[in-house]
């Protein structure tokens, strides 16, 4: 890394964007300078808990400080402008998760960060939790056999609050439901490990809670090497439960949660398990650090546009899915933009 601290500002004040100036602190070769969110009184009261200007409007922030790099915080329908903008200035971007949720808006942020030579990152901080680390190393091996299947389930619960108290929580337009907001963490994680998806069926709606966007869905997959796969997720089951993950192979069983191994079993027999150490710092810091060296040393970061896509691109192909009835090519969503609604 070079001497010269990386220069980041913040878009997107609330809990997230604080969790990244707190990240931002803990990994040193970086300075928080200017923040932006669009309710002043967010704005103005992040500036003085973290000591920079603040602004109302992401374009004056980007006008006026001299950034190296923009961390975007805002919620989920609101990244591709900010990103888009960033990028006109040769300013690195780290997004938080999802992309966007739309292919269209996708394809613009990634087309626009590539065109003009600058970083594009997501953030999908739980590759580094130790479980998941562990299950993409015993799948890759081939200590399960040949994968047959691969499901994850992201069964929460979400009190009616979450979504009345929030402008956006369960809005079509800038949450876009359970999979982007609760999901798309399993969903990557169980493609990481699994490998690509190739096709997608999927459904959802709101079935509890009275927003515009589902609460939940049900998909089903088939990969690339063959295998098939189930994803499950809603905010409207009691008790909530951990994210699980299991991978059945020809030979053996890997059941694990973002905390633990719950099962790991070969040819009948329970097998030893040795999860790599975890991040001193937790992985949303290691992935911030990953970041700034990142922008600092002119390398590709840990998450780049290509694999931030990966999870999104089978949500687009589950609605798309939804809406014809049949089966949908992943590849013929991912990358191309071509769902009626790619450009909204």
């Amino acid at each position: 890394m070079t001497e010269t601290p990386v220069r980041v500002g913040i878009v997107g004040c609330s809990s997230m964007g604080r969790s990244h100036a707190e990240a931002l602190a803990a990994v040193g070769g970086a300075d928080l300078v200017c923040c932006a969110d669009h309710t002043a009184e967010t704005a103005r009261s992040f500036g003085e808990t973290y000591g920079c200007p603040s602004y109302t409007d992401h374009a004056a922030l980007l006008a006026d400080a001299d950034l190296d790099a923009v961390c975007v915080c805002t919620p989920n329908g609101a990244h591709r402008d900010i990103v888009v903008d960033a990028a006109a200035d040769g300013i690195d971007v780290l997004c938080e998760k999802p992309l966007e949720i739309t292919p269209g808006r996708v394809d613009d942020m990634v087309a626009a960060c590539r065109d003009a030579g600058v970083t594009l990152a997501c953030v999908l901080q739980r590759r580094l939790f130790p479980t998941m680390q562990f299950a993409r190393e015993v799948v890759d091996d081939g200590r399960l056999g040949r994968l047959v299947f691969a499901d994850v389930r992201v069964k929460w619960h979400r009190d009616r609050s979450y979504y009345d108290d929030s402008s956006w929580h369960g809005s079509a337009d800038l949450d876009g439901g359970v999979l982007f907001t609760q999901a798309l963490h399993g969903i990557d994680l169980l493609q990481w490990v699994a490998g690509d998806v190739t096709q997608v069926a999927g459904t959802g709606n709101a079935l509890y809670h009275d927003i515009d966007a589902p609460d939940t869905a049900a998909l089903s997959l088939r990969f690339e090497d063959g295998a098939l796969g189930q994803v499950s997720a809603t905010t409207a089951t009691r008790p909530q439960q951990a994210i699980s993950l299991e991978f059945n192979g020809t030979e053996g069983t890997l059941r694990v949660t973002e905390t633990g191994v719950e099962l790991f079993e070969v040819n009948g027999e329970q097998q030893p398990v040795e999860l790599p150490e975890p991040r001193p710092d937790g992985p949303h810091v290691a992935q911030i650090r990953d970041f700034v060296e990142a922008v600092s040393e002119g390398r590709p970061p840990m998450v780049p546009p290509d694999e931030a896509r990966k999870g999104v691109d089978i949500i687009f192909a589950a609605e798309c899915s939804d809406s014809r009835g049949e089966w949908v090519s992943v590849s013929s969503v991912g990358g191309l933009g071509n769902l009626e609604d790619a450009d909204d």
